[in-house]
């Protein structure tokens, strides 16, 4: 996925730049219907543990429900929230931050 697909501080709403390329994960998916999409929000450490493990799964779960408007089954989906355990970047900056405000994806076989 591109880096582009952060967050604003405390918000789990997608911005529009998000579309085209979940866009583009649904008509993948919809080509290889024998894949699983593990779909894991992240934050950065401002706030709580708690408030953080909470809003990283509104995050992967906000993509989630994007992408079943996309024709993507739920169940084909494993959505997971990882609080701030696993930053890409250092959070003592805002670029740092702005990067750990982040939902990845990854396209599995089924199991």
């Amino acid at each position: 996925m591109p880096g582009s697909i952060t967050f604003e501080t405390g918000s789990y709403n997608l911005r529009d730049d998000f579309y085209p390329a979940l866009n583009s994960v649904g008509e993948v998916l919809a080509k290889y219907a024998d894949t699983t999409l593990r779909i894991t929000g992240h934050t950065d450490n401002t706030g709580s543990r708690a408030l953080n493990q909470t809003l990283s799964e509104r995050r992967a779960g906000s993509v989630a429900d994007y992408l079943a408007t996309r024709a993507v089954e739920r169940s084909r989906m494993l959505v997971q929230g990882m609080g701030y355990d696993q930053p890409i970047a250092d959070n003592s900056s805002e670029q740092g931050r702005s990067q750990n405000r982040r939902v990845e994806l990854m396209i599995l076989p089924k199991a």
